[in-house]
């Protein structure tokens, strides 16, 4: 269960990082480019989570 907890820090902590790099960032395209990211991660990380409730039951 502990290694679930850090995979699921991990990757709030990345989201995390992503949202401020993609307020500092003034370069429309590097905004653009980073918005596509978070969302894939968001994505991934639902998939994950999905997969880890199946696992569980």
């Amino acid at each position: 269960m502990m290694k679930i907890a850090a995979f699921v820090s991990g990757l709030c902590i990345g989201m995390v990082a992503g949202a401020t790099v993609d307020r500092m960032s003034s370069d429309r395209k590097a905004r653009r480019a980073v918005s596509k990211t978070m969302e894939r991660m968001g994505k991934a990380m639902d998939s994950a989570f999905e997969d880890v409730k199946s696992c569980l039951h």
